[in-house]
């Protein structure tokens, strides 16, 4: 390999090496609000694209039919393409002799490229064939030729395409590479309500097109399977390194969180979005938590089963079954002696296992600051030492949940199901975070997390705790979610047995 061959692939390869964002460069017309500004920048990053020599990067002007063989060029065949200059072609010129030799462009072609008016602006449906020759054989499935009609269904300007353009744009629009733009200023009679229109024969700004590039480009590591090496950056949730970071011989398409060499991470659990390894991106950091306890004492159970040591007989015998959401007969058996009890059927027998215990809080004083305070609360004496610690780990975490009204055990007769007659439900704050059954009250009289300081939002630490020691709360535990307006909530409520 040559001099100059050899650094234009090492400019390439350092722009991979340098996580999503590192090269960034600042443009006056284009800043983090423009809705091509991460695509853009990383095409700058891959030396598919740079700015102006004015330092402008033009996401609105009009590309070339030399600028965007190029680009193809630089994106899927760097090396043939540095090949070219180095043989002495202009930099356009290059580009089309390469797109030449990977029939991005025919020798007979309909495209109108004419390699001596490179200058030419290049139109959206030529642009789409080119993508899509660029595109592996096989992607977008089997079933694209089938499902094609639905870009016909969707461009309202779909018969103003030429029939030459149809194939190359419905497979961009099957893979999710363009997805074209809605209607303005149409109308109504011609019924374009909810159309979108491709706009073929427009000229392709330099942002349209950088984007859809890089889709395809994105769509074609995950067809090809190229080989890539990536650096996985493993960190927790406030940012710091878990593990040095792991250097890994992979394959695109293939899903980060599963080249993770885990031998150092016993008892977390990756939290990071899923990621598929593309050949323009070799950084990827993963966000890993600490398991909960009960997914720690699963773990151990699991890997002591593999030891011989244990049976998977005696899974509903361990502890970490009083820490799952839901009744199960080792809370049964905690609470009751018996696996399938649910319930004490009579008030003597509740309040004989009864406790009281006092938990610090945090409560709001009359100019609305949170002061220390605690309060108390009987609940199940075989709970007691866990519901101390929700109570504590509540106190202590950083949101500072304040607290108005606590209630636990409460008798409510014989014929009751209620998890109060047992000691294992607690209400909080019931006037803040009513019950609601298919829009209508039937305790409480609001919900507004985020506005009003004594609500439970889904996402509190008093929901991300209780659950922890396997308390269900009734905001979401017998709805699809925390949504009230359809199904049941009880957004004070949180019950051990899940009820």
């Amino acid at each position: 390999m040559t001099l100059s061959r050899r650094l234009l692939c090492l400019s390439l390869c350092t722009a991979l090496l340098l996580p999503a964002g590192a090269l960034a460069a600042e443009y006056p017309d284009l800043d983090q609000s423009h809705w091509a500004y991460q695509d853009m920048n990383r095409a700058v990053e891959l030396g598919i694209i740079r700015g102006m020599e004015d330092g402008r990067m033009a996401p609105e002007g009009t590309l070339t039919w030399g600028q965007y063989l190029t680009m193809l060029s630089r994106a899927f065949f760097p090396e043939d393409y540095a090949a070219y200059l180095e043989a002495g072609q202009e930099w356009d010129r290059a580009g089309y002799l390469t797109a030449l030799d990977h029939r991005l462009l025919l020798e007979e072609d309909f495209l109108p490229a004419d390699p001596s008016d490179l200058w030419a602006p290049i139109l959206r449906q030529d642009a789409a064939v080119l993508l899509d020759r660029a595109l592996p054989e096989d992607s977008g499935g089997w079933d694209w030729h089938w499902s094609s009609y639905q870009a016909e269904v969707a461009f309202a300007d779909w018969e103003s395409l030429g029939e030459a353009y149809h194939d190359a744009v419905s497979r961009l629009f099957h893979c999710g590479i363009t997805k074209g733009r809605e209607v303005e200023d149409h109308d109504p009679a011609l019924g374009l309500e909810d159309s979108l229109l491709f706009g073929g024969g427009e000229n392709i700004k330099r942002a349209d097109g950088t984007v859809l590039l890089l889709r395809t480009l994105y769509e074609a590591d995950m067809t090809a399977e190229r080989d890539v090496t990536v650096t996985l950056h493993i960190v927790d949730q406030q940012g710091t390194p878990l593990t040095e970071p792991q250097v890994v011989e992979t394959q695109t398409g293939r899903h980060t969180y599963e080249l993770v060499d885990e031998n150092n991470l016993w008892h977390y659990v990756c939290i990071s979005d899923p990621q598929q390894v593309s050949s323009y991106q070799s950084d990827y950091t993963l966000v890993y938590r600490p398991y909960t306890r009960r997914e720690a004492a699963q773990e151990d159970f699991y890997a002591a089963v593999e030891r011989g040591e244990l049976s998977y007989e005696d899974y509903w015998n361990q502890d970490f079954n009083l820490w799952e959401l839901g009744e199960n007969p080792r809370k049964s058996l905690l609470l009751f002696g018996n696996e399938e009890q649910l319930r004490f059927s009579d008030r003597a027998s509740a309040e004989a296992s009864m406790a009281d215990i006092t938990v610090p809080v945090w409560k709001l004083d009359k100019a609305g600051n949170k002061v220390e305070s605690t309060l108390t609360l009987t609940v199940h004496a075989a709970l007691a030492q866990d519901v101390t610690a929700i109570f504590t780990e509540i106190f202590n975490d950083p949101e500072q949940f304040p607290f108005k009204d606590l209630g636990g055990y409460s008798w409510r007769g014989d014929s009751s199901n209620s998890e109060h007659n047992s000691g294992t439900a607690i209400d909080i704050n019931w006037d803040e975070n009513y019950q609601i059954r298919d829009g209508a009250i039937l305790a409480g009289s609001v919900w507004a997390p985020g506005e009003n300081p004594y609500s439970i939002g889904p996402d509190s630490s008093v929901v991300r705790i209780f659950e922890a020691y396997g308390w269900a709360w009734g905001g979401d535990a017998w709805a699809y979610d925390s949504d009230d307006s359809q199904g049941y909530h009880d957004y004070m409520h949180f019950s051990y047995l899940g009820t």
